[in-house]
């Protein structure tokens, strides 16, 4: 929900509190509500047709594809939600895991992914950025880029 926060705030005059946000991605089935009260990661088709309906995105799934390839499709007006590792925190992690965490890829230039990660550290949270092959390390290969216009 922190990456499409980030998307209405920057692509529209739309703003809603996380918790209003998280209320109306639980009536679109985007999440899954564990007996303990938690939820599930981010289901991905009901996302994007909730964010198409609601808000005016346009969507794409994005599976078994590199980040060197996903990036060649961002551009600006998209952005990418990628599920990496939140180990991404700390790029010096050796052998992380892929997935269970998402950021927003806004930019890729000359093989750097520039990308807000809503739980970063306040050093690297709203703009960080690594070398393509070090993202690679941490990413699990899927996510959604969204539009900003259909």
């Amino acid at each position: 929900m922190a990456c499409l926060q980030s998307l209405l705030h920057g692509w529209t005059d739309v703003r809603l509190p996380m918790r209003e946000l998280l209320s109306l991605a639980l009536d679109w089935g985007c999440y899954v509500l564990e007996p303990n009260g938690g939820v599930q990661g981010l289901i991905y088709r009901p996302f994007m047709a909730w964010a198409g309906s609601q808000f005016g995105f346009t969507c794409q799934l994005v599976e078994n594809t590199p980040i060197q390839e996903s990036a060649r499709s961002v551009r600006p007006g998209q952005a990418l939600i990628a599920s990496v590792s939140p180990e991404i925190r700390d790029p010096g992690t050796h052998e992380p895991r892929r997935g269970g965490h998402l950021v927003l890829v806004h930019e890729v230039q000359g093989g750097t992914v520039r990308f807000h990660n809503p739980s970063g550290y306040s050093h690297n949270a709203d703009s960080a950025s690594l070398p393509m092959h070090v993202f690679e390390r941490f990413h699990a290969g899927r996510g959604i880029l969204v539009s900003a216009t259909r």
